[in-house]
């Protein structure tokens, strides 16, 4: 498996196999972790890159990440696979 080290939706690193979404037939995914991706569906079918750009920033803000650091984790959302 080819996996890559951020879910390829939100930026969350992923370092840890649990922290990995999974395919319909149950295996782990290798581009997207737990929080987007479960039985190879997305759980936001229809949020937009901007909306996961909201998303994303707020979770970091409630996890103590300062806004100005949440902004710069996000500002690249657009560029992972899922969005382009």
């Amino acid at each position: 498996m080819n996996a890559y080290k951020k879910c390829q939706s939100c930026a969350m690193p992923l370092k840890k196999e649990e922290e990995r979404g999974t395919e319909k037939d149950l295996e782990k995914s290798s581009m997207y972790c737990k929080h987007c991706y479960q039985e190879g569906e997305f759980t936001q079918k229809d949020i937009s890159v901007d909306e996961m750009k909201q998303f994303v920033k707020g979770k970091c803000i409630e996890m103590g990440v300062p806004k100005f650091l949440s902004g710069m984790f996000v500002r690249n959302l657009h560029k992972l696979e899922r969005w382009k």
